[in-house]
């Protein structure tokens, strides 16, 4: 009777123990930060349960980005390891984009959307996506759809701004990032525009592979075509999660201004003195990268 007795005892610790440790887990459980007119930076691999989506600020900072910044990803690189392996900077499969839809605010209407295209070579820009406005007014539609479930999860480890997305569980279409941004059907002729790239990674002497850089497009609501899509700037992301937003040489600018390369038709704001990604997304200072 008393081994049984002391049987009992230890699984009464045991169970109580296992409970304990959960206690931290809700306790710290924390709806990740979102703003209305945020981009999201997401990482997919077809075959991975889990996607790493981030919220990277407000698309205005980088439409009026006077020169280029660094983009405040907290531990980006932490998170993308332990969901995709620590070489994911290697890994074939591994696909990235950025996407948004500020919807009414802060000088873009309902319907203009920003999404990323690869450059096909390192320092070339990629050419200007197109869309109808009936497409991107789905997009819109569809990325606030995915934008409602977002805010919905809890923050990863170490970082209000990023979740480790569980995409197996919502059936519902377009309700996470891999359905909606990876162009599954029938959203195919929508979401052409709206694939993410590989990023494949670079090479041991550090030159970077296609993909690594993406070409940021702001396409304003209401139109077709190429019509209303400028060009932005460009996202490169290295080996350690880090991740940079390069805008348009002054040279380059002033060759568009002279109609020289058409399809890059974004005139930036030169009144803005500089760019502090931190203090316009009011990022706590222990998640700056």
């Amino acid at each position: 009777m008393s081994s049984h007795n002391t049987s009992f005892r230890l699984l009464m610790v045991a169970a109580l123990s296992a409970m304990l440790t959960l206690i931290p887990t809700i306790a710290n459980a924390q709806a990740v930060t979102y703003t209305q007119g945020d981009l999201l930076l997401g990482f997919h691999k077809n075959g991975v349960d889990y996607n790493v989506v981030i919220n990277i600020g407000q698309a205005s900072l980088y439409r009026d980005a006077p020169s280029s910044f660094s983009v405040s990803v907290g531990n980006l690189g932490t998170l993308l390891g332990s969901t995709f392996g620590a070489t994911w900077y290697e890994d074939e499969g591994l696909q990235w984009s950025v996407v948004g839809n500020p919807r009414d605010f802060n000088g873009d209407n309902a319907t203009t959307d920003y999404l990323t295209s690869p450059q096909p070579t390192i320092g070339i820009q990629s050419t200007p996506l197109s869309a109808s406005s009936v497409n991107r007014g789905l997009i819109s539609t569809r990325f606030q759809t995915m934008k409602n479930q977002f805010i919905l999860q809890d923050t990863a480890l170490g970082n209000t701004y990023a979740v480790i997305w569980d995409h197996t569980i919502n059936s519902t279409p377009y309700m996470d990032w891999s359905e909606t941004v990876s162009a599954d059907a029938p959203s195919g002729l929508v979401f052409g525009v709206f694939n993410p790239s590989l990023i494949v990674g670079s090479s041991g002497d550090g030159i970077a592979y296609p993909g690594t850089a993406l070409d940021l497009y702001r396409l304003a609501g209401g139109q077709n075509g190429t019509n209303g899509v400028t060009y932005e700037g460009t996202f490169t992301i290295d080996n350690t999660g880090s991740v940079v937003f390069a805008v348009p040489e002054p040279g380059r600018a002033l060759l568009l201004s002279l109609g020289l390369c058409l399809p890059l038709l974004r005139r930036r704001r030169e009144t803005l003195a500089s760019v502090t990604l931190d203090a316009a997304r009011q990022m706590p200072a222990s998640l700056a990268a």
